[in-house]
């Protein structure tokens, strides 16, 4: 095998055909070894290995993307990366990508649907493999964009009728919290957020036990962009400003910010959780075992969510022909904590 001084390894940037002619091997051989082709020998292949490590190679990504025609990058598209429950979907999604190869673009659509469109466009231009997206609304209408599969897209943590998607069941978790605080006793009823299927969930399973929809206490307007905590706070004080509560009150807030900022305003007014005002919120983020008093959460399978994204996704990039659409529902659990 030539000899190479130690020296002079690095006083060049490798290519293939230098790596094949250290390694005593064709050049061939040695885009096999770097690709994880079958067919080449134990000894032919540390030898290769050998000689990438020593000369730090450093394949030309940009090349194999076109000879390959991929580019393995993947856009993942959020529509809120201030809220921690998106940063823990994000971070699972980018290992399970990185574990196959893949790198992670994020773009955060802050909500808004214009910004969704736009982000599509600038991933396509950027010639992603595939797009895992968490829409804005369930309606958004860049579903009709993402339907063409170029390339292919799975809706991330919302069920979808059109395309792919990973989600967990939300009227479930609905039913969840109703059931707790039906064996709590609380005295009234309240969901801080837009009427989504969480809310659905939650009504249907009071309304078995006799609570009139009407008698349940709606907080926040419709407007779906309320989840950031100073907005939560803000109309969380409002509310409770103007509803003296009468007894013991249930809360089921839409996301953690929420109902924090739920508690944070029962505090300002000098109000007790959970005797007077029982709170329990979505997502189990990292947040609610870091609060006083702790917080009860409805709890997401966050990394089954972006592992299962993500194999769904590579699954259609490597499809060579349209399969079924495949929705993936997954289950919540009641994490109860000292707010509730």
């Amino acid at each position: 095998m030539p000899e190479v001084g130690l020296k002079n390894e690095r006083a060049f940037m490798a290519t293939m055909s230098e790596i094949a002619q250290l390694a005593g091997v064709s050049q061939a051989t040695v885009s096999r070894v770097l690709n994880g082709s079958a067919g080449v020998s134990a000894a032919k292949k540390a030898a290769v290995m050998e000689w990438v490590r020593r000369l730090d190679f450093q394949p030309n990504s940009t090349a194999r993307a076109l000879a390959a025609n991929r580019s393995h990058l993947i856009g993942a598209v959020v529509p809120d990366l201030l809220n921690p429950f998106f940063a823990e979907i994000l971070a699972h999604i980018e290992h399970h990508a990185a574990h196959n190869g893949y790198s992670v673009i994020v773009a955060n659509s802050a909500g808004e649907p214009e910004n969704e469109r736009a982000i599509v466009k600038s991933l396509r231009a950027r010639q992603v493999d595939g797009i895992l997206i968490g829409l804005a609304s369930g309606d958004s209408d860049v579903i009709d964009e993402l339907k063409k599969q170029t390339p292919p897209a799975v809706i991330v943590t919302q069920e979808s009728n059109d395309m792919d998607s990973v989600s967990v069941s939300h009227i479930e978790g609905g039913n969840l919290v109703a059931n707790h605080f039906l064996r709590e006793g609380v005295d009234s009823f309240a969901f801080f957020g837009p009427h989504d299927e969480k809310y659905a969930g939650y009504r249907d399973t009071l309304g078995r036990a006799g609570v009139r929809e009407s008698d349940i206490h709606s907080i926040g307007n419709q407007d779906w962009w309320l989840n950031m905590l100073s907005r939560g706070f803000e109309s969380a004080m409002d509310y409770l400003r103007s509803n003296p509560v009468q007894g013991r009150m249930g809360v089921f807030a839409m996301n953690d910010p929420f109902a924090l900022g739920m508690i944070n305003a029962a505090h300002e007014l000098g109000m007790r959780v959970p005797d007077q005002v029982s709170v329990v919120g979505f997502d189990n983020t990292f947040v609610c075992d870091n609060v006083r008093p702790t917080l009860s959460s409805v709890s997401q399978p966050t990394e089954e969510i972006g592992r299962r994204a993500v194999e769904l996704l590579l699954k259609r990039i490597e499809a060579s022909v349209p399969a079924e659409l495949v929705n993936v529902e997954l289950h919540p659990r009641l994490v109860r904590r000292e707010s509730s």
